[in-house]
């Protein structure tokens, strides 16, 4: 479908909401493949300070998921609005190739900081308590 046809499926409601939509997702994106993936890179070999890479970079973290989360029921009630079988969102997910809704997608961020903390607490089981190491 060219682009023509996609932007005469785009709902009324989502015209200028992408950032409502979306929140920071695109910030994230940045910070993890700019930022955090080359701390844990330079971690390669040294596995054992992965969890330096998450302290270091906390504040960040604080922030940029804080925020996404702040804005993800704005951005769910826009989505829901504009319906789950949205044909804009089907075609879009069909283009991309993608299996999973939309609503799957932008839930994503929120499952990794759960599983970010699970990855902590399974770190700090393996802490040597007296080195801290």
């Amino acid at each position: 479908m060219n682009n023509s046809a996609m932007k005469d499926l785009v709902p009324s409601s989502l015209y200028g909401k992408a950032d409502i939509l979306f929140g920071n997702m695109e910030d994230i994106y940045s910070f993890h493949s700019n930022v955090f993936l080359r701390d844990l890179q330079a971690c390669s070999s040294t596995p054992e300070l992965v969890g330096h890479c998450f302290v270091n970079r906390r504040d960040a973290f604080h922030k940029l998921y804080t925020t996404y989360c702040l804005n993800k029921p704005k951005s769910e009630a826009l989505r829901r609005q504009c319906g789950d079988d949205n044909p804009f969102f089907k075609e879009c997910q069909r283009n991309l190739g993608h299996k999973l809704p939309l609503g799957a997608y932008l839930l994503k961020p929120v499952q990794r900081i759960t599983k970010y903390q699970l990855l902590l607490k399974d770190l700090l089981k393996c802490v040597d308590e007296d080195t801290g190491q």
